[in-house]
């Protein structure tokens, strides 16, 4: 990361599945609008959910979302 990149958020894969657990595995997950690619390991304790749509933070730190 540069200094001029803003440090991109993350939870731990046992928060979420803490989340998730409340909830039957037939029940649908929506994204708001972006659509789910796959999962993909970055680093060695770093999963990545990877979508369609090309997803960023910009030096600002706003989300940028590209449609292709």
């Amino acid at each position: 990361m540069t200094k001029h990149q803003k440090e991109i958020p993350t939870i731990t894969l046992g928060t979420l599945r803490k989340h998730l657990e409340l909830f039957p595995d037939d029940y649908e997950v929506s994204f708001s609008g972006l659509q789910f690619y796959r999962t993909k390991l970055r680093d060695a304790n770093l999963v990545q959910i990877e979508f369609e749509e090309i997803v960023y933070l910009d030096t600002d730190g706003k989300v940028i979302v590209i449609n292709h």
